[in-house]
């Protein structure tokens, strides 16, 4: 009877919380270490630094709390399309295999969805949430509004589900490999990669996506594979000493954790990084 209970329920989302923030700030803490040692950026604000975090902990709560949720959305759209179209192998080296078409498959399918949090300006006031940093470190990994998660969660990432038939650990490792590779990318880390660079997503290769500059707009999408800007035209090879600053346009950042769950709701959504050109040009010929 207990085992069932709300309030057993409640416990069990909190402890999957604790765990999960825990190693979130496990991560920072190691990547804010390396950002001492060997930063791109010097004298950024340990302000906003713990802004960040703060809302880290709100973020991973509101995932947690949103968990039950998704999973529904899931089961129904894996069930209506049929899930499972393709077996894939669990055991021995078939079982590498499978690891790698189901992270080349999720991480074009993060590029998808990217480039339309880009073009469409309804993801777009959500996703600019996450641009508005104008201090690119760590800490802006889980800087992101919780509505993106709750779509990619219940439309996005149920695809992988319809796609192929795979055993959970698999999916387990995939998702091991991105959380490394996302808290890499925004690390304020001065690391030259060399020919590697435009192999995997690395702290300069995104931080031209960051970066409040027009010519670096609607380039490097990737979440984990420069393959697919490579492939779609939206590859920037960043230059040695390329290091960019980063933000909106118009400098905008949230004051508050209020501001930060109401960011979609401002007037202006301001432009930034990736905010495509065709819009670029509009705003050009108004203003003249």
């Amino acid at each position: 009877m207990f085992a069932t209970s709300p309030f057993s329920e409640l416990l069990h989302h909190a402890s999957h919380w604790l765990l999960g923030y825990a190693i979130a700030l496990v991560m920072m803490a190691a990547g804010a270490v390396l950002e001492r040692r060997w930063p791109a950026e010097l004298l950024q604000s340990r302000g906003v630094m713990r802004f960040n975090v703060v809302y880290a902990a709100l973020y991973t709560a509101l995932a947690e709390a949103m968990r039950p949720l998704m999973a529904v959305a899931s089961v129904a759209i894996v069930n209506a399309f049929g899930g499972g179209w393709v077996v894939l192998v669990s055991r021995g080296w078939g079982a590498l295999a499978s690891i790698v078409v189901v992270l080349v498959t999720l991480d074009l399918l993060e590029y998808a969805f990217h480039r339309l949090q880009h073009a469409w300006p309804v993801l777009w006031k959500l996703h600019s949430l996450h641009h508005s940093a104008t201090e690119f470190n760590v800490t802006v990994t889980f800087r992101h509004h919780w509505f993106e998660m709750l779509i990619k969660g219940c439309l996005l990432y149920p695809v992988v589900g319809v796609l192929f038939k795979v055993e959970p650990w698999i999916v387990g490792v995939t998702s091991v490999v991105f959380m490394f590779g996302n808290y890499f990318a925004h690390l304020n880390l001065r690391v030259d990669l060399g020919r590697f660079a435009a192999w995997v997503n690395n702290p300069q290769y995104h931080r031209l996506h960051h970066s409040n500059r027009t010519e670096h707009f609607d380039h490097n999408f990737t979440q984990l594979l420069p393959l697919w800007d490579h492939l779609f035209g939206t590859l920037w090879m960043p230059a040695k000493h390329e290091w960019p600053a980063t933000g909106l346009d118009d400098g905008a950042e949230p004051r508050s954790l209020r501001d930060a769950f109401c960011w979609p709701l401002r007037s202006r959504a301001g432009r930034g990084a990736g905010f495509d050109g065709e819009r670029i040009a509009i705003l050009n010929k108004e203003a003249k």
